[in-house]
């Protein structure tokens, strides 16, 4: 039993007063509170019941997690439910609850209450911290003294980068240029300052300790430095007999010898010399420091001089602009990020605790603390070890010196491993120390008999295991029933906690974490293999359970250990899933290439853009490739045309199914090349794509939607759980885990390859025992760095052990004799200075024999170890994922292919259907790879084509889908009868990437084009209003009926040019056809459909001419084209016209090939027709 501390019986507990539980892991924690809760609800308890029964409205149930709150709001509400049971039937196999109602008196009315208890378990009082603050200050805004009109801004992100980037251009962007670059060499930007800030940008109390007094201006800082390193050059200088008085003392002649000491001060005249621009000191200076002479003299009297004292109190404080900076940042940002939030009437999480302390120590404080312990007359405060002094305050406020209340504490100092959330142990052992009733759970309800006295052997192996005396660890006992639960391997029972020690005298951290990173999969390996042979197993002996892969669980400290040891079990083909990412699906690598695949997507026709997309890994093609595929024109073209569909199925059906269609064309998961990633990267391909596809809902168009991804991969939001990376998988993986993440949490079999790895504190932030304050010391003074190690390595130990009672049966660990940095020669390991190592070895630097032995003193029958041989291990088979029959799934194929009738097809998917070779088909292409252009890629052929002297006429203007797809929409944009603006055609022609000097010649192009008379009638574009025009007509055509070959050619033949082309092939349709029509105009009463060309024939005008312009349209089966647009252009008119008749309102079809246009007679540059009434009747029918 622990001294100060009774042990707790939850059905006798007093529920009076100030009363604080410390809950070792395991010890059943959230149970005890459930129990008390029932208590409180019934009045259960006799004389240690609280004064009345309570409702669930009355009782206060505080935690520090939205999850926790939840487990807790669910495991109260299902005792509720179970005991309301238990009274009805007047029986219960629960113990627990059996006791429960012996104590009942009135067994109807606790039926009764616990009915309105569950009934109203939707208003229990069960909250966070933060929950439980915003609810006062709203409900109670007259007592607290705040008008809570402000809105809670959940992620306070965006006004940290603010502040601290408004700092930067404050106080950095005006430094001269010597001080911004050392600046800049302590932070490279404002990101880098805030990143340092963060930890203690919220956390007022903490004390700044440095000798200077005031931030107010850097420069002055700097002056202030430089002026120092002036006065010891010029002591230096000054100073006379420096050689003979050290050669005449006592000193150490190996060090101080005739070779060392001349060059030493050669050395530090010749830097006493040289003009002071930085803060550079020679580093032999420090050997003429007076406590460096008197640790280098031989009987203790060293050589006195006064610059050897001078240079001692130079050498004592820094010369750094750090903490000035650092100072002053935090003052600023801090500031600046209230003002903000107050201009914006918003306030944060850690603003409702500072806003709820200072109303309850404000002068009509004390009224506040009685309204709410009026309305909670009882708190449970859970994992209280997390709290930090101003949580405790707000508490002791409520609830300190009164009888009509009760505050019972919950928590273990033994887990408290969220410093870094601004948690502190130190407020816990303050609030410990001023409460008089304490009480402790003994008996651990998780693990087996085992795995608790490995632990315990473990911690007493040193008499003060958590550094602190005020957090002792006391041997805990284990529950009867698990006395009997063991982990088997062969027939033989494993211990409960095995080491596996790396050979070897040094080992550095990189070569420990990779050895035991092996080690580890090598095991889990044999314990598969083992299983799957039916020889191990964990349970009770007549009750076990064969192990699977879901039930090994790996720590971890960070994600880049779960990296080492991921690829590890790949290795062996152990899959295996890391469950602690939180960060947000826009940090990964996919968003960034979605962002390039979107980009091109939606402008195809710019080169440097659709280039960028091609390299990324879903597409997987290298440069050579790239720029092999842009150098053949009909390959580049085609390429264009593909993302082109992609472009038309996103505007059409959504970004979600565009990307699912990528997916399957490209053949995405082929094109990842790392099999170790690829269900990681599909994740977060399908993640990103249902993301995008409901911040659509919200965008206008596909760029607002494109600047939206921008904008969150620059700042990625890890508070909104949608963003939040998802698990590839769960499905029987062996489970990779962080100590933080696994907290509270517990798994059969666990291993801890890293256990050794420790960081050296980086910063002097520490407890000061004198002023109850905690400290950050900005010089980083030696003693104080070590105080500030001493709290990391205290934490350290407190990990370990929330690591080593997470397991159930079995904890295999990583031992090695590490050394850290920069090694001394005595041989001896760094390993005592991690957690691991200051249990072993009691704190003592050892040599790796040291470690074997100190291994060898715990050895026994629940602790052994061995020495780890680096075994490869064997390959491991999943059972489950190979379970089925490959060939068995071979002979169930069907012998044809499955065919979806309905569908949505377009004049291009037919012409892809068509069986006719065509090397115009801009669909013919099956995937983007080198092998679908058709490319050769050799080291001759030219990346790129470079023409020199240019002649810039429309028929030497570049050729492929980009300048087709520019010149439809420069004539798509145009109102034909004004006059077209120089400056906005520039405009046009620099954004789609073509040079300035095609200005004059697309001027003059689009003047012919315009004024060129299109069929006999006389019409020209020019003439044409807007009102009497439709740019980009979409339309929509349903087949009434199944649309086969024999059908629509039968009715093709009717048309004289189809008759003379082969029948189209396709696969039968049912569904509709949509297409667009580049132009609709009325000219004289006569409605006409207008389709451009972009064609290239030849150099000059010449190669233009009816027969050519013929033989185009039969290439590419134009005929089906203008058929199907004339029958959407009929049925249009037929719907919108009171009168219509084909005959009298259908002028025909006009085909205009631009680059053959100019200013004389046009007659072989464009193509008219007219369908019969017989064939648009007939076609009409379909």
């Amino acid at each position: 039993m622990q001294q100060g501390y009774s042990r707790l019986e939850p059905f006798t507990l007093p529920l009076k007063g100030e009363v604080i539980i410390e809950a070792s892991a395991g010890t059943g924690k959230t149970f005890t509170i459930g129990l008390i809760y029932l208590r409180l609800l019934l009045g259960l308890g006799g004389k240690s019941d609280f004064i009345r029964r309570l409702s669930v409205e009355e009782i206060l149930v505080v935690t520090f997690t939205e999850a926790s709150a939840a487990e807790l709001r669910i495991r109260i509400r299902n005792n509720i439910h179970e005991l309301r049971i238990a009274c009805i039937r007047g029986k219960t196999s629960n113990p627990i609850f059996k006791q429960l109602i012996s104590q009942i008196i009135n067994l109807s009315q606790a039926i009764l209450y616990l009915s309105i208890a569950e009934r109203h378990m939707h208003v229990a009082a069960i909250f966070t911290i933060h929950g439980f603050c915003q609810r006062i200050l709203y409900m109670h805004p007259i007592e607290s003294g705040v008008l809570f009109k402000q809105e809670l801004l959940i992620d306070e992100t965006p006004l940290q980068r603010q502040a601290i980037f408004d700092f930067w251009r404050r106080y950095c962007y005006p430094l001269p240029n010597q001080i911004a670059r050392i600046v800049q060499k302590l932070w490279a930007g404002p990101e880098q300052l805030l990143k340092t800030l963060l930890p203690w940008l919220y956390r007022e109390e903490i004390f700044l300790k440095t000798t200077n007094t005031t931030y107010k201006n850097i420069e002055q800082q700097h002056t202030k430095i430089i002026e120092r390193i002036k006065n010891i050059k010029k002591s230096w200088l000054n100073a006379q007999n420096i050689q003979e008085l050290i050669e005449k003392s006592n000193i150490d002649r190996r060090s101080y010898n005739r070779k060392n000491l001349p060059y030493w001060l050669d050395n530090i005249t010749k830097w006493a010399k040289t003009e002071t621009v930085d803060y550079f000191v020679i580093k032999y200076l420090i050997n003429f420091s007076q406590s460096a002479l008197l640790n280098k003299s031989t009987n203790g009297e060293p050589p006195h001089h006064p610059i050897f004292r001078e240079i001692e109190s130079f050498l004592l404080h820094p010369l750094s602009l750090y903490d000035c900076v650092i100072a002053l940042a935090l003052q600023q940002v801090r500031y600046s990020i209230k003002q903000e939030k107050s201009l914006r009437a918003k306030i944060g999480f850690h603003d409702l605790l500072t806003l709820l302390n200072s109303s309850l120590h404000a002068p009509n404080g004390k009224i506040l603390a009685k309204t709410i312990q009026k309305n909670y007359p009882v708190a449970l405060i859970d994992e209280f070890q997390d709290t930090d002094i101003q949580q405790y305050h707000i508490f002791h406020a409520i609830y300190h010196d009164t009888s009509y209340s009760a505050l019972l504490l919950i928590g273990d100092p033994k887990q408290a491993i969220y410093a870094f959330r601004g948690a502190d142990v130190f407020t816990y052992m303050r609030a410990r120390s001023d409460i008089v009733e304490r009480y402790t759970l003994e008996t651990n309800w998780r693990s087996s008999k085992n795995m608790v006295n490995a632990v315990n052997l473990l911690f007493l192996n040193h008499y003060n295991p958590f550094v602190f005396q005020e957090i002792p660890f006391i041997a805990i006992q284990s529950a009867t029933p698990n006395h009997h639960l063991h982990f088997t391997v062969n027939e033989k029972i494993q211990p409960a906690l095995k080491f596996y020690l790396q050979p070897g005298n040094i080992v550095n951290i990189s070569d420990y974490q990779e050895f035991m990173a092996q080690e580890c999969a090598a095991e889990i390996s044999h314990w598969l293999h083992q299983s799957k042979n039916g020889k191990a197993f964990f349970g009770y002996m007549n009750n076990q359970k064969q192990v699977k892969a879901s039930d090994i669980t790996i720590l971890v400290r960070r994600r880049s250990e779960a990296e080492i040891v991921k690829k590890a079990l790949h290795a062996l083909n152990i899959s295996s899933v890391y469950l602690s990412n939180q960060d947000s699906i826009f940090s990964t690598l996919e968003a960034q290439e979605m962002l390039y695949l979107l980009q091109a997507i939606l402008k195809p026709e710019k080169k440097f853009i659709l280039r960028s997309s091609l390299s990324t890994k879903f597409l997987g093609i290298d440069t050579v490739t790239v720029y092999s595929i842009q150098s053949q024109e009909i390959a580049w073209n085609s390429l264009v045309n593909r993302f082109i569909d992609y472009q038309k199925c996103w505007k059409k059906y959504g970004i979600l199914s565009m990307i699912r269609k990528l997916m399957l064309q490209e053949k995405i998961t082929e094109n990842i090349l790392s099999p170790l990633h690829v269900k990681r990267c599909l994740t977060n391909l399908i993640h990103l794509g249902e993301v995008l596809q409901e911040a659509s809902f919200g965008c206008a168009n596909e760029q607002i939607l494109i600047n939206w991804l921008t904008k969150n991969i620059q700042q990625p939001n890890t508070c909104k759980p949608d963003h939040r990376i998802r698990l590839e998988s769960d499905h029987n993986l062996v489970q990779i885990i962080t100590i933080h993440k696994s907290k509270g949490l517990q798994y059969p079999l666990v291993w801890i390859p890293f256990a050794a790895t420790f960081r050296e504190a980086k910063n002097a932030i520490f407890y000061d025992n004198k002023t109850f304050t905690t400290v950050l010391d900005l010089e980083q003074n030696t003693k104080n760095m070590i105080l500030a190690d001493q709290e990391r390595l205290s934490e350290d130990l407190r990990l370990l052990y929330v690591a080593l009672t997470r397991s159930i049966f079995h904890c295999s660990v990583g031992i090695a004799p590490l050394s850290i940095g920069f090694r001394k020669k005595t041989g001896k390991s760094h390993v005592h200075r991690s957690a691991l190592g200051y249990l072993i070895q009691k704190g003592q630097a050892m040599h790796a024999r040291g470690l074997e032995s100190a291994l060898q003193v715990l050895n026994g029958e629940i602790i052994t170890f061995t020495m780890a041989l680096g075994q490869k291990g064997q390959q491991w088979q999943d059972i489950d994922r190979n379970a089925m029959d490959i060939q068995k799934i071979n002979i169930q194929k069907l012998p044809y292919p499955l065919k979806e009738h309905w569908t949505i097809t377009s004049y291009s998917d037919l012409l892809k259907k068509h069986n006719t070779t065509n090397t115009s088909n801009i669909n013919s292409i099956d995937r983007l790879s080198p092998k679908s252009f058709g490319i050769h890629l050799a080291v001759n052929q030219s990346s790129s084509r470079i023409v020199k002297n240019t002649q810039y006429t429309q028929h030497t203007f570049p050729r492929g889908a980009k300048s087709g797809i520019f010149l439809h929409r420069l004539l798509s944009s145009l109102d034909f009868s004004l006059p077209l603006s120089i400056t906005w055609l520039e405009k046009q022609i620099i954004y789609h990437g073509f040079s300035q000097e095609w200005v004059p010649v697309i001027h003059e192009w689009i003047q012919n084009i315009l004024h060129t008379t299109l069929n006999a009638t006389g019409a020209n574009l020019y003439n044409i209003p807007i009102k009497d025009k439709q740019v980009e007509l979409k339309f929509s055509l349903p087949f009434s009926q199944s649309l086969t070959e024999e059908k629509l050619n039968k009715i093709m033949k009717k048309d004289p040019l189809s008759a003379s082309l082969p029948p189209l092939k396709f696969d039968k349709i049912q569904g509709m056809l949509e297409g667009s029509i580049d132009l609709v105009f009325l000219w004289k009463n006569k409605y006409y459909l207008l389709d451009y060309k972009s064609h290239w024939f030849g150099e000059s005008r010449n190669y233009y001419t009816q027969d050519r312009i013929i033989q185009a349209i039969r290439e590419h089966r134009y005929d089906l084209q203008y058929q199907l647009y004339t029958l959407a252009l009929h049925r249009y008119l037929r719907h919108r016209l009171i009168d219509y008749n084909y005959q009298k309102h259908f002028g025909g079809v006009i085909y205009l090939f631009l680059r053959g246009v100019n200013h004389l007679e046009n007659h072989n540059t464009i193509y008219n027709t007219l369908l019969n009434l017989d064939f648009i009747t007939s076609i009409d029918q379909l």
